[in-house]
């Protein structure tokens, strides 16, 4: 079963990531999303392994020229920016964080993006778009922050007849994957009574009727989490390297970052699934 968690408020999301997307972006990667390895002997860069995600979900959109992609959960940008190159799509990255927003908009003007690609503060759960007003819907990983089921069902009203979601999502899994090590040395923040927890957990096989409920139909369910696993390790990596760096940048700790917020646990560890669907 999908977690029954209290989902935190937008200001507690943009507070979330006003700190924890600046750590991100010194101790892993602009693309604030998994990489993804080919298999153990893979020795990617960061860079590369975030970069071949990204093109992974792009080509699941099936967008071209002409097409409408909304990014839910944009980040600062670089997915969104790298989808509108490789497919020549125009793409509307949106985020609850108007930090990011507006990192993300000088990001496509510094790299000549702005012709194809925009972004707006907007909360992906409530959005003033119209109905049927885009061709797809990529998601990386910012569901796991969302209400899954009013996510998708806001999905789906914005998407065109045809139009496809491609989305990342964090799973329970029932083996240790290897990666439960990422919060080793770093405070673990135990859950106040109604707490709500900054991000949230899923069943894979949940999907299906969560799609159905939302009036999609589910294509493709993918566990990638040997593929994605080396991601926590890294980052922790990262996150050692240059925490000195960060805390003289922002006045704050990775410590106090890591244990700002409260994450439901995975239990065995964390897994990945990557999820297409399409609007009948």
């Amino acid at each position: 079963m999908t977690s029954s968690s209290l989902r935190p408020t937008p200001d507690q999301m943009t507070d979330y990531y006003d700190g924890m997307g600046a750590l991100l972006q010194v101790a892993w990667n602009d693309n604030l999303h998994f990489g993804y390895w080919d298999g153990p002997e893979d020795e990617s860069s960061i860079e590369e392994a975030t970069n071949r995600f990204t093109d992974m979900l792009a080509a699941r959109l099936r967008v071209g020229p002409g097409d409408r992609v909304l990014d839910a959960g944009c980040g600062i940008g670089k997915p969104a920016i790298q989808v509108a190159r490789t497919t020549g799509a125009e793409v509307l990255g949106i985020s609850i964080s108007p930090h990011q927003v507006e990192q993300a908009g000088e990001r496509a003007e510094r790299e000549g993006m702005t012709d194809r690609v925009s972004f707006q503060h907007v909360n992906a759960m409530d959005m003033p778009f119209e109905s049927e007003s885009f061709d797809a819907v990529l998601a990386f990983e910012s569901i796991i922050h969302m209400d899954r089921p009013a996510a998708l069902r806001e999905f789906a009203r914005v998407l065109k007849p045809g139009g496809r979601v491609a989305l990342t999502d964090v799973t329970v899994v029932q083996e240790d994957p290897g990666n439960i090590e990422f919060f080793e040395g770093f405070p673990r923040k135990q859950p106040a009574k109604n707490e709500a927890h900054i991000a949230s957990v899923v069943e894979p096989g949940d999907y299906p009727g969560l799609m159905t409920d939302a009036g999609l139909q589910l294509d493709e369910l993918l566990d990638v989490t040997e593929n994605t696993k080396r991601t926590f390790n890294l980052l922790l990596d990262g996150v050692i390297k240059h925490r000195r760096e960060f805390e003289r940048k922002h006045g704050i700790t990775a410590e106090e970052v890591l244990g700002s917020s409260t994450v439901e646990d995975p239990g065995k560890g964390p897994g990945c699934v990557v999820v297409t669907a399409h609007k009948p």
